[in-house]
C-alpha cells in the first residue's frame, strides 16, 4: 500500500508538471535509486499513467551504471529478462538523455519545457544537482521532488523543512519553486526487515549461526541507537552505533 500510494504520489506531480510546462527536478543517487527510478517513469509511461516528457539523467556515473546494468541480464527475472531480449529495456524511457559532459550539463536548462531532470547527489551535498538548484529553486514553475531519505543537517533537509533560501557555492538563493516529498519508495528494508534478516542467519545453517556482532552505521543517531537496543534485546546479538571517526577492527 505505501509504494502504490508514493506511485500515485508521482503521477500527480509529473502530471502537474506536465500541465503547468514546468520542470520535475529529481535529486537521486546514481547508484541504485536513479536506476529505480527510470524504471518506474518508463512503467508509468507504458501504461499510459503519465505523459512522456523528456528525461535528462545528468550524472555520468548514473548512465555508466545503466550500461552495467544492461550487460548483465542474467540478474534479472524472467519477466525483465524478456524486455530485455526484446530490446524493450525499462531501463531505457522513451526519449532520455544521458548527460556526461559539463556542457551538455548546462544546456538542459534551455531545453523546451516540460521536462524531467534527475540528478544527484540525492540529498544536495554535491554534484551537478547544485548548478541546477541555482536555476530552479527561483523558479516558480519548477519542482523540486525529494524521493528519498535527506539527512539531517543537509541541504535536501533544510528545503524539504521549508527553508525559503539556499546557500550554494557562498551565495544565497531564494527558493520560489515548489518543495514536494514523496514516501514510500525507498529500496531500503525497514527495521523489522532488517530484524528477519539478522535472524535467518541462525537458520541458514551457518556454522557460526548468527552474527558476534551488528554494527548499524546508518540513519539519525537516536534512530541507530535504538535499533541497535533492539537488535540486543530482542534479538540476543551484541549491537553497537560506531561514532564518527570510529575505527573498528575484525578479526580474520
Amino acid at each position: 500500500p505505501a509504494q502504490e500510494q508514493a506511485v500515485a504520489e508521482l503521477v500527480t506531480v509529473v502530471n502537474d508538471v506536465a500541465k503547468s510546462g514546468g520542470v520535475l527536478l529529481i535529486p537521486a543517487f546514481a547508484i541504485g535509486r536513479t536506476q529505480h527510478l527510470v524504471w518506474l517513469l518508463d512503467d508509468l509511461v507504458r501504461s499510459g499513467r503519465i505523459p512522456r516528457l523528456p528525461l535528462f539523467v545528468d550524472s555520468p556515473m548514473a548512465c555508466e551504471a545503466n550500461d552495467v546494468y544492461l550487460r548483465h541480464p542474467e540478474g534479472y527475472d524472467v519477466e525483465t529478462l524478456a524486455l530485455l531480449q526484446s530490446g524493450d529495456s525499462p531501463l531505457v524511457y522513451p526519449g532520455q538523455a544521458c548527460t556526461t559532459s559539463v556542457e551538455a550539463s548546462k544546456a538542459i536548462i534551455g531545453s523546451p519545457r516540460p521536462f524531467i531532470l534527475v540528478a544527484a547527489s540525492g540529498m544536495l551535498t554535491g554534484g551537478r544537482i547544485l548548478h541546477h538548484l541555482k536555476d530552479l529553486l527561483p523558479d516558480p514553475r519548477a519542482t523540486l521532488l525529494f524521493i528519498g531519505y535527506q539527512g539531517e543537517g543537509t541541504l535536501g533537509r533544510h528545503l524539504q523543512d521549508g527553508g525559503k533560501e539556499a546557500r550554494i557555492d557562498g551565495a544565497s538563493w531564494p527558493v520560489h519553486c515548489r518543495v514536494q516529498s514523496i514516501t514510500g519508495l525507498s529500496a531500503h528494508a525497514d527495521q523489522t526487515e532488517l530484524d528477519d534478516w539478522i535472524g535467518h542467519f541462525g537458520a541458514a545453517g551457518r556454522e557460526d549461526g548468527r552474527p558476534r556482532a551488528v554494527y548499524v552505521t546508518h540513519g539519525e543517531p537516536a534512530a541507530a541507537a535504538a535499533f541497535g537496543s533492539r537488535i540486543s534485546r530482542d534479538l540476543g546479538v551484541r549491537a553497537e552505533v560506531p561514532a564518527l571517526g570510529e575505527e573498528v577492527t575484525f578479526p580474520a
